[in-house]
């Protein structure tokens, strides 16, 4: 780790240049977008009041920075401190400066990006499939381009909001994580858009005629003058059902279905960006037509299976998506704070026990205390390791888990014994009074054998007396 103190220095702070790049982007769009084209902005052109009102805010936000010392406060302070110095010395070389500054940044970042991920260990070819490193590659490489290009390539660097932020990126994940259902549907649109092209081609080709704006040479004077004659003279008389058009507004319409091809671009151009289908943009036929009714039949089915089946299935899958996306992690953020990372024992588990849950969390199973020591193991010598440090490196090294406690804890196995002892203590005091009771019978069982012995005994010598014959005596001998 501190063989390459530089590349430590860089890695160790990298959430802080990534936050100085985005901060430097947002500072220079918005510099482009208020103060563009840059070449009319400076010093000259700013009036007094402006002047003092900036540099009273640098003042301000350096006494601010000083005194009460916070990211707001100090951002307040480079923003004042960049336009005071843009006015004096210009925009555009304020905006070289920036750009240059953007650059160093960022390469300070993919320095301590690499250096983070362990690309110098693991070899060039994981970095060159690394996505997140050819993403901030390219960052790099439009960073170049607006220092070196134009201005404009700046607004790219704004994209990196997407990758900061979950949110964003869980938009653009409820687009492409089923994008192949996406796809699908949309060919099936292609197809009916293609089916009513032909449709359109064969019975309804004089419908096609659309009205365009057509672009002249002019001067933009010459434009408005040309812009406000059509709007005067452009008009529309009806007579005997036919639609004339006065001036020169034949020129403003044109047939669009007269190929096949030219009818598919203007179903799928014109139809999906109507609100009610192809039909807003055809020409409205009248009810004597023999084909009133089929061009009826024609517009409802498109707007029914384009514009509200077709468009709302895939809306429908992005929604459904999204909101599956937004469940997960809700899901994920609960299962953070309700189970152990470690041993996987849920809250429940902790309740009416000596250890609380964030007790357990925080002393018993840190999740950081087990990060430091498999960095421990990974950066001490094999031949210093104790019993348990080869232990966990033998199963670092062949990626087995076992050694987490998984589903079990020591404070829960203390009170769990805990608990069994009392139990016993109850159960010993309940067998002994049982045993004793048992003696008592037991004692008193003896006791009454004893009596219906003596009584029985008793009982055969009252019956032997009163018996003579018992007694072996012959009456006629005389005694």
């Amino acid at each position: 780790m501190f063989s390459q103190p530089v590349l430590y220095w860089c890695s160790r702070n990298m959430s802080f240049w990534s936050n100085v790049s985005f901060n430097l982007a947002v500072l220079i769009n918005v510099l482009v977008a208020f103060f563009y084209p840059l070449e009319s902005v400076s010093d000259s052109h700013l009036e007094p009041s402006v002047s003092l009102l900036l540099w009273g805010g640098v003042l301000g936000s350096l006494v601010f920075v000083l005194l009460w010392p916070s990211p707001n406060a100090v951002r307040v302070l480079v923003i004042s401190s960049v336009l005071r110095l843009g006015f004096s010395l210009g925009l555009h070389h304020m905006l070289s400066l920036l750009g240059a500054f953007n650059v160093c940044n960022k390469i300070v970042f993919l320095l301590s990006f690499v250096g983070n991920r362990g690309t110098f260990t693991r070899g060039y070819r994981a970095m060159v499939m690394d996505r997140e490193f050819l993403f901030h590659l390219l960052y790099l490489l439009i960073c170049t381009l607006g220092l070196c290009g134009h201005v404009f390539f700046y607004s790219l660097l704004l994209f990196d909001l997407v990758n900061r932020e979950e949110t964003l990126l869980n938009v653009i994940k409820s687009v492409t994580r089923n994008g192949r259902s996406i796809v699908l549907t949309a060919v099936l649109g292609l197809i009916l858009v293609y089916l009513f092209s032909i449709v359109g081609y064969i019975f309804f080709k004089d419908d096609f005629i659309l009205e365009v704006d057509h672009i002249s040479n002019s001067t933009l004077e010459e434009g408005v003058n040309q812009a406000s004659s059509f709007l005067s003279e452009a008009s529309c008389v009806l007579e005997n059902g036919t639609c004339l058009s006065v001036g020169e507004d034949e020129a403003d319409f044109e047939r669009a279905c007269d190929s096949l091809w030219m009818c598919m671009i203007t179903v799928l151009s014109h139809g999906l960006r109507s609100g009610g289908g192809v039909g807003d943009v055809l020409r409205k036929p009248s009810k004597e037509e023999p084909l009133f009714a089929a061009r009826v039949i024609y517009d409802l089915l498109f707007f029914f299976l384009v514009i509200i089946i077709v468009l709302n299935l895939i809306f429908g899958v992005i929604i459904d998506t999204f909101a599956d996306l937004r469940s997960e992690k809700q899901r994920k953020e609960e299962v953070l704070k309700t189970t152990c990372f470690i041993c996987g024992l849920e809250r429940d588990k902790f309740d009416n026990k000596t250890v609380t849950f964030e007790e357990h969390i925080k002393e018993e199973h840190n999740l950081w205390h087990y990060l430091y020591f498999i960095v421990l193991v990974r950066v001490k010598d094999s031949t210093e390791y104790t019993g348990p440090e080869s232990y966990v490196a033998q199963m670092i090294k062949e990626h087995n888990l076992d050694w987490f406690p998984r589903m079990r804890a020591m404070s829960l196995v203390s009170s769990d014994s805990e608990g069994e002892q009392n139990e016993l203590r109850s159960l010993q005091d309940k067998l002994e009074c049982t045993m004793r009771l048992v003696t008592n019978l037991t004692n008193q069982l003896t006791e009454l054998k004893e009596q219906m012995t003596e009584q029985r005994k008793h009982k055969q010598r009252i019956g032997l007396l009163g018996n003579p014959a018992h007694l072996n005596i012959n009456p006629q001998q005389p005694a």
